[in-house]
């Protein structure tokens, strides 16, 4: 099987244009990404671990750049969101903007989806984050929306973030929240455990969980357990991993193993800061070997389960249709 057999969507996917970008490059900091390969995620997620060599990371990230990627890789559709990066410019501006992805969705209506970055959500007042995605998710068509708590004033689960759920649920949002480290900013806003008395007060919210909540991934898998809402998503981690088969095993087999299944695990790959077709490649090489599967419960990988975390499941909770070109439907 090659990724053309399965239905593909990338769960996270940013752009951030230097045309755009040019205009905050007087700060410091944004020298980041004038030498992408020697940032942390350079370094980790572009790197051969063995060979050292290195893949290299686009500097200019522009929606043609996003969309020769998918091309590259065979991704279907992608959900594309700002990329903020406030701390930059001393919460000034972002590297990007919510119109970004609109002009990327009006160029592309079949490749990309709407993802909104509304945030940082209390720094600028949760009803001033409501009114932007209510004009995002009414007018422009947008179907995710995406918490990047560590670059916020607080956690995902404040009691002032409970308002913003409550319009996702009505708006019928699904959110992607980033748990576990945060390269930039506070790891503590998006611990795993925070996840659970969300869930708890909106039980038919839609929850995707970014980057496994790596390295606190066995916890997110048990609040998946606990809760049918929750999903674990892969975004950000799948390039590395294609460089350690059998730790995704273990990370995949654990997930499986506590699911039941592969019915709420959601591919992605968090570009440009991992590798589209790597993402893609260590999905399509993933194997439990037997002594996985004797030893640690892990049920073996079959082709249904690649359809489910390429993009059944992300499908289903978007309401996007399959092609019927694909042999698996949802």
């Amino acid at each position: 099987m090659t990724e053309k057999d399965f239905f593909i969507i990338d769960s996270e996917a940013h752009i951030m244009p230097w045309e755009f970008r040019k205009h905050i490059s007087y700060y410091p900091a944004s020298a980041y990404f004038s030498k992408p390969a020697e940032s942390p995620t350079g370094k980790w997620w572009n790197t051969n671990p063995l060979t050292k060599e290195k893949r290299e990371k686009p500097s200019d990230w522009t929606m043609e750049g996003l969309i020769k990627a998918m091309d590259d890789a065979g991704i279907d559709m992608a959900c594309m969101l700002r990329e903020s990066f406030l701390n930059m410019s001393y919460n000034g501006v972002p590297c990007s903007t919510n119109y970004h992805t609109i002009e990327a969705m009006k160029k592309y209506p079949g490749r990309i989806i709407g993802c909104s970055n509304v945030g940082p959500h209390l720094i600028r007042g949760v009803k001033n984050s409501i009114r932007e995605l209510e004009i995002l998710h009414k007018e422009y068509g947008f179907k995710c929306t995406k918490i990047y708590s560590p670059e916020d004033s607080g956690p995902f689960n404040h009691p002032e973030m409970f308002p913003f759920y409550e319009k996702c649920l009505e708006l019928g949002a699904a959110v992607f929240i980033h748990t576990g480290l945060a390269v930039g900013g506070h790891s503590e806003y998006c611990q795993p455990m925070l996840l659970d008395n969300v869930c708890l007060a909106f039980p038919d919210l839609k929850i995707v969980a970014y980057h496994f909540g790596w390295p606190e991934n066995d916890l997110l898998n048990s609040l998946a357990w606990k809760h049918k809402n929750l999903y674990v998503g892969m975004s950000g981690m799948l390039g590395p991993l294609y460089y350690a088969p059998v730790k995704l095993a273990h990370m995949v087999g654990s997930i499986m193993n506590i699911l039941g299944g592969s019915e709420k695990i959601v591919f992605g790959t968090d570009w440009p800061a991992s590798p589209a077709d790597l993402s893609v490649k260590a999905i399509l090489n993933l194997q439990i070997p037997k002594e996985f599967q004797e030893g640690w419960g892990y049920p073996p990988i079959t082709d249904r389960d690649r359809a489910n975390m390429f993009g059944l499941n992300l499908a289903k909770l978007l309401n996007v249709k399959v092609p019927k070109k694909y042999r698996y439907k949802q």
